[in-house]
């Protein structure tokens, strides 16, 4: 029987986004033939859609990979389908069934046996030998037939990946189920804390771990992956999530595992505790509850790490003590707090709404001295990238160069008086006074020189000559110019949020055209727009608007922009900034493009007689006809009239800096300043 895979899993896979396999199967009259499911949900012969991939290249450069098709066998050797055959079980029974399987073909150091009988004789004689591993086995012994359904693919999986990643995949097959996903550290953190532990304890020799809230062993698991993990020891109150955590720690080679008695006998101490949603301030059972704990437990050697929510160190001071502000103020008093970590938003998948801090603490021996290390995580990632976590160690323990934006030193004393500890709020811009005396010069001087050299707006507005109008207008609508072939229409396209960056094609969305970003803020990498063939790049000259509740149109003078839904584009055929020359296009276009832009957001198309705002679709805005002569007039006018504006603008800004420059410098004691006699009479 073929392996079959839903669009979902192709998308997965081949490492692309889900709109990206319907437009292939869309567009492509050679993409796979679906071989089961549902019409909502299709299944695909996995091999089929393999050799299709194979003949696409991959768009990003940074891959490996040279097509598709082995990005997609990549992610499916990696993806199991353990828990997929077995109908005596629920899905959560198998995945327990499957990763019991791989600890005992891992322990066993050969293939398991095929029956029921010999597979339960298997696991409990490995219980015998090992009387540290007695009751670890009970899924397969109890349950031999669920075990056995597992076996094949937990054989290709430990033969094609090695028995700990054969465990995570297993772990990860099971997607949000509440001890798998939910409750589980992410990875990233975990790999940040043991980055940070080697650095502090050095890179040798194997380390004694301990995790205060160990849910099913996502962190001791990482641990022992890197080779840093001696011993394990837990605190987990579910008897269930500890005997998943006990197998994964098996296939991950780690048997000396056991309950956490309260001692000070770990190297490494961490706690990612469950909390509770929302702003819990006046309990006296906060996260940072957790943090104290974890200092409890050190050594005077040993290193900890406590992940709370951010606003645990925005709390300021209030006319009444708070519990979390005042467990803070102890915390770095006596010294246990070693580094301060804002970590990366939405690193936590399933705390979408959460924003995390890693604190990285010490023994409690009353080192008032103590140099606090702050770091910005979000940034580091957002400079670096996938290599975060090891940058950002690097950064916090001294082994790289230190960037005062994104992690420096803050003696404790300043982290006291119930000042916020948030590393955003403490890594501000740190510039000597000659430097905040040259930009409020700076600032000034480009005040000045925007209107020395600014065109004379009075001038400009009094060559505007208005004069009533005695023939008849007639108006047409968008529509209708757009299905006579007098417009172009640019529909625009939904790319996710996270393809936009800062470097690439830039993009217009609503944002950009209601002002609350400046156009160019938001671009996207030319390799991540090969992956929206539908999407409409700008001509020199093209109208972009928006409509709606707010209707807003500018004309892009640059081009080579990309449009983002709801916002469209109207080109203008024969429009001397593009061209058309491979067109059936009219060598003269009929109308400019500031006439036009300017046409269209006129009060006839925003307002009713009761003046309120209403939805304007595209193709009912209209605009008159106009002779020849008239609509150039427009053009030239509304040219002018967008230049005087954005100079205008330019002006408005300049005086800001100008004023926050000034304001920056005496409030950061550079200089003083005092207003001189206007001579103006």
């Amino acid at each position: 029987m073929p392996v079959t895979v839903t669009m979902a899993q192709i998308a997965k896979f081949a490492q692309v986004q889900r709109p990206s396999v319907s437009n292939w199967r869309r567009r492509h009259g050679d993409f796979p033939r679906p071989i089961g499911g549902s019409a909502t949900q299709p299944l695909f012969d996995a091999e089929q859609v393999a050799q299709w991939l194979d003949q696409r290249p991959t768009s990003l450069p940074q891959q490996r990979s040279a097509t598709y098709g082995e990005l997609f066998r990549e992610g499916l050797r990696r993806g199991p389908a353990v828990g997929t055959h077995s109908a005596d079980a629920d899905a959560d029974a198998r995945v327990r069934a499957g990763l019991a399987v791989a600890a005992l073909r891992h322990l066993h150091g050969r293939p398991l046996p095929t029956s029921e009988e010999q597979l339960r004789a298997t696991a409990e004689a490995a219980e015998a030998q090992h009387v540290d591993l007695t009751g670890v086995f009970q899924p397969v012994r109890e349950h031999p037939a669920v075990a056995l359904s597992q076996l094949a693919e937990v054989e290709r999986l430990i033969g094609q990946l090695g028995a700990p990643a054969a465990a995570e995949a297993i772990i990860e097959s099971a997607g949000g189920t509440w001890w798998a996903a939910p409750t589980q550290t992410p990875t990233a953190i975990s790999d940040l804390a043991i980055h940070i532990a080697s650095e502090l304890l050095g890179e040798s020799g194997e380390l004694a771990v301990a995790d205060l809230a160990a849910g099913s062993g996502a962190f001791l698991a990482t641990a022992a992956s890197r080779g840093r993990a001696r011993t394990a020891r837990y605190a987990e109150t579910d008897p269930a999530a500890v005997e998943l955590m006990r197998l994964r720690l098996l296939c991950h080679g780690l048997r000396d595992v056991a309950p956490h008695d309260g001692r000070a006998s770990a190297d490494v101490v961490f706690a990612d505790p469950p909390f509770q949603s929302g702003e819990h301030e006046q309990q006296q059972d906060h996260p940072l509850s957790w943090a104290a704990s974890v200092v409890e437990c050190l050594d005077d050697d040993a290193v900890g790490f406590a992940v709370v929510p951010q606003w645990t160190l925005t709390r300021t001071a209030t006319a009444t003590r708070l519990p979390v502000t005042w467990s803070r103020e102890q915390l770095v008093r006596r010294g246990c707090v070693r580094a301060i970590i804002q970590l990366p938003r939405h690193v936590h998948p399933y705390l979408g709404g959460a924003d995390l801090v890693l604190l990285v603490l010490a023994a409690d021996t009353g080192d008032t001295t103590r140099q606090v290390v702050v770091c910005d995580a979000d940034r580091v990632r957002a400079r670096v990238g996938a290599t975060w976590t090891q940058h950002t160690a690097e950064l916090v323990c001294g082994s790289a160069t230190r960037d005062a934006r994104l992690c420096r030193e803050v003696p404790a004393s300043e982290l006291l008086a119930g000042r916020t500890l948030l590393p955003a709020h403490l890594l501000t811009p740190q510039a000597a006074p000659q430097d905040h005396l040259l930009d409020a010069v700076r600032a000034r001087t480009t005040a000045i020189a925007t209107f020395t050299a600014a065109v004379d707006a009075v001038s400009a507005l009094d060559r505007i000559d208005i004069t009533p109008r005695q023939a008849r207008t007639v108006h047409r609508s968008i529509g209708e110019l757009i299905r006579g072939r007098q417009l172009i229409r640019l529909p625009g396209h939904r790319i996710p949020a996270g393809q936009l960056t800062r470097q690439g094609q830039r993009v217009l969305g609503s944002e950009e055209l209601l002002g609350h970003l400046p156009v160019g803020a938001r671009r996207i990498e030319l390799a991540a727009l090969g992956q929206y063939n539908a999407a409409a790049v700008t001509e020199p000259g093209d109208v972009i608007i928006l409509t709606g509740e707010q209707l807003r149109a500018i004309v892009d003078e640059q081009g080579g922009s990309v449009l983002l839904t709801p916002v469209q584009g109207l080109r203008i055929p024969g429009q001397v900034k593009h061209s058309s020359l491979h067109r059936d296009e009219p060598q003269q276009a009929w109308i400019g493009p500031y006439a036009l832009a300017a046409l269209m957001v006129a009060d006839r198309n925003t307002a009713r007689g009761d003046h309120r705002v209403r939805r304007a679709g595209l193709d009912h805005l209209d605009v008159p006809m106009l002779s020849p002569t008239e609509l150039q007039q427009l053009d030239l006018a509304a040219r002018e009239l967008t230049e005087l504006t954005e100079q205008a603008q330019q002006q408005v800004n300049a005086l800001d800096a100008a004023r926050r420059r000034l304001a920056t410098g005496v409030a950061s004691g550079a200089f003083s300043l005092r207003m001189k006699l206007s001579t103006a009479k």
